[in-house]
């Protein structure tokens, strides 16, 4: 009888080995199925959130189209009373703030100006109609010029332009903790030396005004 002991302790753990190996791989399989239902769990809450900004963009639009037609609809009726007129938001003036900035990386730069419309009493205003942005290098200026209406000056040489309708404008709006504006990228030919000018333009397709403002801005490198 104690001949075949090795042979019957053999088999045993065979099938030991045997059974814990079978119980891995389908430790293995439900582990892997696990991280698949989670992975299509968080695709699937992707897309919900996805299409949940859609719809609200959506109903935005819509709520402003109805805005729209309702507001045509009543100036076809009556004329506004004096007081509406008086109280309607309009731009008195722009302003380049102390955010613009040049932006230099990988060999490029970048103007980015932050330009607010500001109503009578100085506070932001969403403006309706064309804008233009221009940038020159104050280190190159051989005396001191307007800031204003750069683009204009013969003298100088712009480093970057851009104009945008009254869309575009539009879509460059922003805002966070350093308040509303319109964030304008220009990309710049050149980087600049020391100092550049920030120079806009504002064109209000209500009224017809053209404002304008300049800054200075320190580049450092």
């Amino acid at each position: 009888m104690s001949g075949f002991a090795p042979d019957r302790y053999t088999c045993a753990m065979k099938h030991a080995l045997k059974s814990a190996a079978i119980l891995l791989a389908l430790t293995a399989t439900g582990c892997s199925s696990g991280a698949r239902i989670a992975k299509t769990n968080d695709k699937l809450r992707l897309e919900r959130e996805t299409l949940r900004e859609q719809i609200e963009q959506l109903e935005s639009e819509n709520a402003e189209l109805e805005a729209k037609v309702s507001e045509l609809s009543r100036q076809s009726d009556a004329s506004p009373s004096d007081d509406i007129i008086a109280a309607l938001p309009r731009v008195a003036s722009i302003e380049l703030t102390r955010f613009c900035s040049v932006w230099t990386e990988g060999g490029a730069s970048e103007a980015r100006f932050f330009l607010v419309p500001k109503d009578g009493r100085g506070r932001f205003v969403q403006a309706v109609g064309k804008a233009g942005v221009t940038v020159a290098d104050y280190g190159e200026l051989a005396e001191p010029i307007e800031l204003e209406g750069i683009e204009r000056n013969e003298k100088i040489e712009p480093i970057g332009m851009r104009t945008l309708s009254a869309l575009e404008l539009r879509d460059s709006f922003v805002s966070g903790l350093s308040g509303s504006s319109y964030m304008i990228n220009v990309p710049l030919t050149e980087t600049p030396s020391s100092g550049v000018i920030f120079s806009a333009w504002f064109e209000d397709a209500i009224t017809g005004e053209l404002h304008r403002v300049g800054r200075l801005v320190e580049v450092s490198h």
